[in-house]
């Protein structure tokens, strides 16, 4: 009986463990998304982000469909479940949510890319199109640093229009940008309009809080951040 309690028991930790290898594999960062996408030449390749997006610049042979766009469900509703999908976004919170929803649905093998096109671009994997032809920044680097430094202590919050937290946090920072008025400058940056510059900063998923004091970055948070922890560290005497 206690043999048999051991054999049963084993077996149990087995399946668990098979189970959370699987879910482990079910995301994977850039390069090895990349690797695994080259051994499936048959798998599907699903740009969740906006036309406008996928317009800019893709991955070879990828199909865009908008997760945002209203009709995500019913579109993929009409594709092979028994496939292979590798599926990204921009920043990786959309491929994510577009995932585990095709996950839910009857999908058999869901692929999702850790960070987007954000980590994508970061590690120089290859686009069908080049860097070059992209959309240019509305902020360089050279006018983030000059924005960033004065007198008055900065907040600058990195999100994207279509990004739940995003628009969570946005009335508390309006809010906290005019009850500091004059003691401290709060900056949203659109991703979506300055795709290189989150590159060069790091940003890799949003949204993103950066803190500068004398042009020095003070404090990173990312994820969604309230009110509370914010004044927690903005530079003492503010």
């Amino acid at each position: 009986m206690y043999k048999l309690f051991i054999f049963f028991f084993s077996s149990l930790l087995f399946v668990q463990s098979s189970c959370n290898s699987q879910e482990e594999k079910s995301s994977l960062e850039a390069k090895a998304f990349y690797e695994k996408l080259k051994s499936e030449p048959e798998a599907v390749i699903l740009d969740v982000r906006t036309p406008g997006e996928f317009q800019e610049g893709a991955l070879q042979s990828a199909v865009n469909v908008d997760y945002n766009g209203g009709n995500f469900e019913a579109e993929v509703s009409k594709m092979d479940k028994s496939k292979t999908y590798f599926v990204y976004c921009l920043a990786g919170g959309r491929s994510s949510s577009a995932a585990s929803l095709m996950r839910k649905s009857g999908f058999k093998k869901v692929i999702d890319l850790k960070g987007g096109m954000m980590a994508w671009q970061k590690e120089g994997l290859p686009m069908n199109v080049s860097r070059e032809k992209m959309a240019k920044d509305k902020i360089s680097r050279a006018e983030y640093e000059q924005m960033t430094g004065g007198k008055l202590p900065v907040l600058v919050d990195f999100y994207a229009p279509w990004c739940g937290p995003c628009k969570k946090m946005e009335p508390m920072l309006k809010a906290l940008a005019g009850d500091y008025e004059g003691r401290l400058k709060v900056l949203r940056i659109n991703i979506d309009e300055n795709k290189k510059l989150a590159n060069e900063l790091g940003v890799s998923e949003i949204p993103v809080l950066k803190m500068y004091s004398g042009g020095k970055e003070t404090w990173t948070r990312k994820g969604f951040t309230d009110r509370k922890e914010i004044e927690a560290n903005l530079p003492a005497g503010k």
